[in-house]
């Protein structure tokens, strides 16, 4: 089911999820705030039977009747106060559904966003974002259940009672709350805008404070404390200004509510004595609508904030859902394919493809065979990962075709594909899990003797035996308890657990040292099998047992054979060789 973007249409997509607790939930409040009303019946009974009983001097007739009202009243709070109970019972369940739900729903629209969505975004922020809708739709919930919608109810309940009490106390009660209500929407409509920067600004303040944190290691190698607590004190700055604000606006509606219920206070009780001076209404009656002031004076004073305080919830709903629920630039065709067990003949035929302006590729063809080992070389910029990036589909070409086993890789299911294809990237991410865990990845099925098994072929086993808890040993955010050359193993070890037919190295030996290079071109060359590859490499010594190199520039094959064919061209080849076996200086 497709996921609303605005607050309203999302809250109802929420609701229906748990339709039975808030079912029970809104039936119970109904009940519970008519049995308020009658309470407030009751109320006016006793004292008029106690009166009654005091003018007649307690007889026994008086005293019977006193008596009923006396086991009435406290039985009916007891009663009304049980019903309020299951409104909780009902409610709590309603609340902490919507909760995981609403979590559970954006989390996962979230993590299908394509790559490009998340290069331009602070992952801290997007967290956030998720948090202050989950809080918001908590909020609102309650809100609801417990404030607005009683106070409806209640209003019609007080309503009815005034009316049959006296007209012209039914008439001032409808008009000053019309009045009160309308005026308390217009008022938060217009504080609408403050509330929604508010909501912003939290999210940008946290984002920055997750970015610093996040790259503390050259905080600390630069030495930058004190510019990092100016950056991101600005935006604290900028928080507290706008939070302020809004709070300010907040207060002042506040201050006109009291003054409009001071005024309806007036006015009730002014029209009550009259009626009782002219012998319409019992002294019952005025404690019935002394009582009922009171008590909408509570519910009233704060509507307006209430009020505030439910365009807050929206506002940091809307301002999250604005952020995550936008189309995914990148989807799975109708009726696309699960590409089965693949063969590896990769084709890319006349792709083009460009970032904004920039053209990277234009009428770019590569085959590379079912088993055939491709390196591809070429400077920084050339295009090289884009290339891997367009395979993985994390982004779609602008023109031409990439087909896997002659299937186009847009005519398949995304998960399907990546299935097929095994990457070990430049950069390995790994999670603030254990070891076991970060190696199961690869294949979430395997046991824990196929991990020891893969970590072994990746010459990683040796290194992890020695952590303190071995396999169990947790490696830190994204890994940086490891060094380099052990997350690139990590992630060599799962890529021998995927066991996929297509193999893509992105640098994967940048980080290593001589000495464990040695070791993981050994892992490699019996990981890369009778795989299809692309491998990725600015160390050109990892590419000598390619089948075939592929030199690009500007998005272009430039040059193209095997190591030492590719030196007897002295082309771009021969003189990156050069570079890196003689050094870059001359």
């Amino acid at each position: 089911m497709k996921i609303p973007q605005k607050p309203i249409p999302f809250m109802w997509f929420v609701l229906k999820k748990s339709r039975k607790w808030s079912t029970l939930a809104i039936l119970a409040v109904t009940f519970a705030q008519v049995l308020d009303g009658a309470f407030l019946l009751v109320l006016r009974e006793l004292t008029d039977s106690a009166t009654t009983a005091v003018s007649a001097g307690f007889d026994e007739k008086s005293l019977n009747s006193l008596w009923v009202w006396v086991i009435v009243f406290p039985s009916l709070y007891f009663f009304t106060e049980s019903v309020w109970r299951i409104s909780g019972f009902s409610g709590m369940r309603l609340v902490t559904d919507s909760e995981k739900n609403v979590s559970s729903e954006l989390f996962k629209y979230l993590i299908e966003h394509s790559r490009s969505y998340f290069n331009s975004k602070f992952a801290g922020s997007l967290v956030n974002k998720v948090g202050n809708a989950t809080k918001g739709i908590s909020s609102m919930f309650s809100n609801v259940l417990w404030q607005f919608y009683p106070l409806i109810v209640n209003l019609i309940v007080n309503l009815v009672l005034v009316l049959s009490i006296d007209k012209m106390l039914g008439l001032i009660f409808i008009v000053w709350v019309t009045v009160f209500l309308c005026f308390n929407f217009y008022l938060v409509k217009k504080k609408q805008h403050l509330s929604f920067a508010v909501a912003s600004a939290g999210s940008e303040s946290k984002g920055k404070m997750v970015d610093t944190v996040s790259n503390i290691a050259t905080v600390h190698a630069n030495a930058s404390h004190k510019y990092e607590l100016n950056f991101v004190g600005g935006f604290l700055e900028q928080y507290r200004k706008k939070h302020l604000k809004s709070w300010m606006a907040s207060e002042w509606i506040l201050f006109i509510n009291g003054l409009l219920l001071a005024i309806f206070v007036f006015g009730m009780l002014s029209v009550t004595i009259l009626a009782m001076k002219n012998s319409d209404v019992t002294l019952g009656s005025l404690v019935l609508i002394i009582s009922m002031t009171v008590s909408l004076m509570q519910s009233l004073f704060f509507i307006g904030h209430k009020m505030t305080d439910a365009i807050d919830d929206y506002s940091q709903i809307e301002e999250g859902l604005r952020e995550l629920i936008i189309p995914y630039s990148i989807t799975d065709k109708s009726g696309a394919k699960k590409l089965s067990k693949s063969k590896g003949h990769i084709v890319f035929k006349d792709v083009s493809f460009k970032f904004g302006k920039t053209v990277l590729f234009n009428n770019f063809s590569l085959e590379v065979k079912a088993g055939e080992k491709i390196g591809i070389v070429g400077v920084s910029g050339a295009g090289k990962t884009t290339l891997t990036d367009l395979l993985l589909r994390n982004h779609d070409v602008g023109g031409g075709i990439i087909t896997v086993d002659g299937h186009d890789v847009r005519d398949i299911t995304r998960d399907s594909l990546r299935k097929q294809i095994a990457f070990v990237p430049q950069d390995v991410s790994l999670f603030h899990r254990t070891v076991l865990e970060n190696i199961r990845y690869g294949n979430l099925k395997a046991s824990d003797s196929q991990v020891v098994a893969a970590a072994k072929k990746a010459q990683a086993h040796d290194f992890i035996k020695f952590f303190p808890d071995a396999y169990d040993t947790y490696v830190g955010e994204r890994g940086v308890r490891l060094s380099g050359g052990q997350r690139q193993r990590i992630a060599i070890a799962r890529a021998f657990l995927k066991s996929s037919p297509i193999l893509v190295l992105d640098e994967a030996t940048s980080a290593l040292d001589s000495q464990s290079e040695v070791l993981v071109q050994a892992a490699l060359a019996r990981l890369m099998g009778n795989k299809s590859v692309i491998a990725i490499a600015h160390r050109l010594s990892t590419l000598r047992i390619m089948d075939r190199i592929v030199v690009l520039d500007k998005g272009k094959i430039v040059e193209e054979g095997t190591h030492d064919s590719l030196l007897l061209q002295k082309g771009v080849y021969a003189k990156l060789w050069n570079h890196q076996v003689k050094g870059f200086i001359e």
